[in-house]
């Protein structure tokens, strides 16, 4: 089956389920497949920009593979009116897992189903090994995920500007603003490292590990880039405009490799554009200088992104409102201060800044 037909069939199909009834949380089975399709579908429509969601196969795959780990939640009739998930995304390591795509049918918005579907894939952490760090990226334009991610015993790490369109939101405080997320990280599983720190963001990254339960040894960047090639993985986001890149390894040919697949992200209109510098490479300092020079800016720290950790660097055709910005915690308002300070420092920022 394909999107198409999925759509079709889901189309043939409309749920209706009746509200009030319990439910029970619980690992997907291959059976929930279908169920979590019409589930995206009565929500979604069919503009959810992942296929996997309508395809059962796909998602039954994927689950047993390892990419995705997902939960339901189904009334006692069977039918799904909840879904959540740990799954493989941006991160470089394997072993880094987002927690996240939950959406709950409206007649259940007003349960505790979101909270208890969140609560079962804490549960199963123990036990799944392939889990070493977990991430969320929490919305900005309110703070209700915000409020989920600290349940979850994620700490606040970075700030990414901008990174959803406008168009993906109803109701927005400040129209035709791109909507920021806040970046937590909750350690699973734990390995001492070097981190070497470029020297135009040690306080700040210093701030921010040192909130974390985390063992690292912070030695200074000073600049050497390898003999040996780059290695620069692009990844795509297009229906967002965001294209982000995985430096794990920056070589003497990074000034060449870099430029060369910015240009290709303009060509697909990418208006965000990340970079995920390796910490684990020596070479890290001498790779800030150059993206900074090219107008990137602070966007925080990543916990074992590349199993060693990361430093995000992000640039923007421009900026969001910064009072659409909306912040629950000190440490959170800090992080959105540092990345202030690094676009107002940068003289290649001035473009962001109309001067």
């Amino acid at each position: 089956m394909n999107k198409q037909e999925a759509i079709l069939k889901l189309k043939s199909e409309p749920l209706a389920v009746e509200p009030e009834q319990k439910f029970e949380v619980r690992r997907m089975l291959p059976e929930d497949a279908w169920g979590v399709a019409r589930c995206f579908y009565a929500v979604y429509g069919e503009h959810y920009p992942f296929d996997t969601y309508y395809i059962p196969e796909k998602l039954i795959l994927e689950n047993e593979n390892g990419n995705v780990i997902s939960v339901v939640a189904r009334v006692g009739g069977g039918a799904v009116i909840g879904y959540g998930a740990l799954y493989r995304s941006s991160a470089y390591f394997p072993g880094t897992y987002e927690i996240g795509q939950a959406l709950v049918l409206p007649e259940y918005r007003h349960t505790f189903a979101a909270l208890c579907m969140q609560d079962h894939l804490l549960e199963l952490l123990d036990s799944i090994e392939d889990v070493h760090e977990l991430f969320g990226e929490a919305v900005c334009n309110h703070v209700i995920s915000q409020k989920l991610m600290v349940l979850a015993g994620l700490e606040e790490t970075g700030l990414e500007l901008g990174l959803m369109p406008a168009e993906a939101f109803n109701d927005l405080e400040f129209p035709g603003s791109r909507v920021s997320t806040l970046l937590g990280f909750r350690t699973v599983r734990d390995r001492a490292h070097d981190l070497y720190v470029p020297g135009e963001y040690a306080g700040a990254l210093e701030f921010i590990v040192s909130g974390l339960d985390v063992s690292r040894n912070l030695l200074e960047s000073r600049g050497y880039i390898h003999d040996s090639s780059t290695e620069l993985v692009p990844q795509y986001i297009d229906h967002a405009h965001v294209a982000r890149f995985n430096l794990n390894r920056a070589g003497e040919d990074l000034p060449q490799i870099h430029a060369g697949l910015e240009e290709g992200a303009r060509s697909r209109k990418a208006q965000v554009m990340q970079v995920f510098v390796n910490l684990g490479d020596p070479g890290s300092g001498r790779a800030v200088e150059l993206l900074r020079g090219r107008g990137y800016f602070f966007g925080g720290f990543l916990p074992r992104w590349f199993d060693t950790d990361g430093l995000l660097m992000q640039k923007l055709d421009t900026l969001p409102h910064f009072d659409s910005i909306k912040l629950t915690s000190d440490r959170a308002r800090r992080i959105l201060d540092l990345v202030r300070e690094d676009i107002e420092r940068n003289p290649a920022c001035r473009y962001l800044l109309g001067k």
